[in-house]
């Protein structure tokens, strides 16, 4: 009995020499990741493919629903932002580092619905209506569908061989310029021509004022997972 447990105990240890021994598969490392974050363009979710250790590919669909007052020549329009993008962007890493800078573009349209119901006498274009003679005024700022976008930050998603990692960004986007239009409903001179014209003035007057989306800030954090 003492022979053949000698004998065992000898192949045992004979296996854990060969296994010790015998050199281990390196685990290649998955090129592929996802995750989902929030900034100042919404909601957003995406996919990275890490071309070399210095670039990877990045494809985002980011969604937002925005609404705020503005006031233009005394009349308050509430302009809502419903906006849904498709992002694709490089993303350079220096030095094989996670700090990174980005470049990229944002397609799908975006467009910011006005609405104003004037509760006194406003003026529209260069003259004076009341509420009775206007109405409701709608209309639309479009924004355009693309935007080129640039930023750099710091990306955990890659100096990992897998599990979660994450990304924060800063950096700017850039878009068409504004187009609004404007349109009188239920009002008394809705139809009238001498309103149609003054209403396209103030277009322009409105379009000055949202010059300034034509440039926004991105701030972005998110969390990704290497597959």
């Amino acid at each position: 009995m003492t022979r053949i447990a000698l004998i065992a105990l000898s192949a045992i240890a004979a296996a854990g020499a060969a296994q010790a021994q015998a050199p281990t598969e390196p685990r290649e490392p998955t090129r592929f990741a996802a995750g989902a974050g929030i900034g100042t363009t919404g909601l957003y979710v995406e996919g990275q493919f890490r071309v070399t250790s210095y670039i990877s590919l990045r494809a985002t669909y980011e969604f937002a629903e925005f609404e705020r007052d503005q006031n233009v020549d005394d009349i308050t329009y509430t302009g809502r932002l419903d906006s849904g993008v498709i992002g694709g962007f490089v993303q350079v890493h220096p030095m094989e580092s996670n700090f990174f800078v980005s470049g990229g573009g944002l397609f799908g349209e975006r467009a910011v619905g006005l609405a104003a119901q004037p509760a006194g006498p406003v003026t529209i274009g260069d003259q004076t209506f009341t509420p009775t003679q206007i109405g409701r005024l709608d209309g639309e700022v479009d924004l355009g569908d693309r935007a080129l976008s640039f930023g750099a930050g710091w990306d955990s998603t890659f100096s990992r061989v897998r599990g979660l990692g994450w990304r924060v960004l800063a950096g700017v986007a850039i878009g068409d310029e504004p187009d609004v239009h404007l349109n009188s409903v239920g009002g008394t001179l809705s139809n009238d021509p001498n309103l149609q014209t003054q209403l396209r003035r103030e277009e322009g007057r409105v379009e000055s004022e949202a010059a300034e989306l034509r440039y926004y800030p991105v701030v972005q954090v998110g969390l990704i997972w290497r597959f």
